[in-house]
């Protein structure tokens, strides 16, 4: 089952966005959409038990982004969506990965747009996409979600993933070399940074010049061959999640 949190501490948007969820074509039987009026509420509230949070930018008490921030130390899978009418993104957003930004003064559809992708990625992170890691007989599957980035190796490629699905290490061995990862995972928001390594677009924190900053705090270059792809596939990709738009 899918739950669907939204928090927001105007009374009335807060039931619009409600009824917007809940009239969506992807919200279906067993979906349940609760509703806080503040970061605070919500967090006292949240047991992990919410795949989708949409938070308001601006409340008393807690704003969304102090609310993510408290939201992530628990759960790095949760689909996150800002809502706000004055603020636009800013660079320390991205640290807690949020899938969308939706203003407010948008129109009924474009909104009905947004919740409908969101719901969507939602039951697609759900389905806990998984791929399997091959090394020498042994095989492991993980979440596609928890790969920071993936390198050459001696003997087919090193994957730098999320702790927790490293057995409280970092890194996995695979006997597949870079190139068939690549191949399997470019659908799936890889690009090569370098000719030595894939990276996780949803994994990077901070590109400044040709380095990126990745999610762990680990470091990595952009080489001038793959600089223009990378860049070009970058943008594409964070253009599908955040709406821009003028400020009221």
């Amino acid at each position: 089952m899918i739950k669907v949190a939204i928090v927001d501490d105007n009374e009335v948007f807060l039931q619009e966005m409600k009824q917007a969820v809940e009239s969506c074509g992807e919200f279906t039987e067993g979906m349940v959409c609760d509703t806080y009026s503040g970061g605070v509420d919500f967090l006292q509230a949240d047991n992990g038990a919410y795949q989708l949070v949409m938070l308001d930018m601006q409340m008393e008490g807690k704003s969304g982004y102090e609310t993510a921030q408290k939201l992530r130390e628990r759960d790095d899978s949760v689909v996150i969506a800002f809502v706000s009418g004055v603020i636009l993104p800013k660079p320390e957003h991205f640290k807690v990965q949020p899938y969308r930004y939706l203003l407010k003064n948008a129109n009924k559809d474009e909104i009905s747009r947004d919740i409908e992708e969101l719901l969507r990625e939602t039951k697609r992170r759900n389905l806990n996409e998984m791929v399997e890691v091959v090394c020498d007989g042994e095989a492991r599957r993980i979440p596609i979600r928890s790969i920071l980035y993936i390198a050459k190796a001696k003997r087919g490629s090193l994957l730098t993933v999320e702790d927790s699905y490293a057995g409280g290490g970092k890194t996995l061995q695979s006997n597949e070399r870079l190139e068939k990862w690549y191949v399997q995972l470019c659908t799936q928001g890889f690009e090569y940074a370098h000719t030595s390594y894939i990276v996780n677009l949803r994994a990077v924190t901070k590109i400044v010049k040709n380095e990126l900053t990745m999610m762990n705090g680990d470091k990595l270059g952009i080489s001038r061959t793959c600089s223009s792809k990378f860049h070009q596939s970058f943008s594409a990709y964070f253009h599908k999640k955040y709406k821009r738009g003028n400020k009221e």
